[in-house]
Formats: C-alpha cells, structure tokens, sequence
C-alpha cells in the first residue's frame, strides 16, 4: 500500500527518488571506478563508464525537474 492514499501523483517524490537513485549510482560508480583496480575486461568496464554517465543524468534531471 502507498504512502499515498488520495491517490494523487506526488511528483516532487517520484523525482527525489530518481534523483536520490542518480545519485547513488554516481557515487557507487566513482568509488568502483576510485579504486585503482583494473575492470576484468572491455564489457565490465563499459558498464562500468554506462553507470556513472546514466546516473549523472538522472541526478541532473531530478534536480531541474525538481526545481520547477
């Protein structure tokens, strides 16, 4: 059951909540990446690259979004 019982959309919520998941992703993806070790191949590290770049622009998009 949600938070929500009225049954409206809460969007200041929904969009902290990608901003928060955008944010986690980034941080998670700079400490992996901080690490000095190496990916254990050219896949790994591609997602690796994928996650920092989509969770930047989820964090950037729920910040704009959210400021409207």
């Amino acid at each position: 059951m949600s938070d929500n019982q009225s049954g409206k959309f809460d969007k200041k919520r929904f969009y902290s909540k990608i901003m928060l998941l955008g944010a986690g992703a980034t941080v998670l993806a700079l400490i992996n990446l901080s690490t000095g070790s190496e990916a254990h191949s050219q896949p790994v590290l591609i997602l690796e690259y994928l996650a920092l770049a989509l969770g930047l622009v989820a964090f950037i998009g729920g910040l704009i979004i959210r400021a409207m």
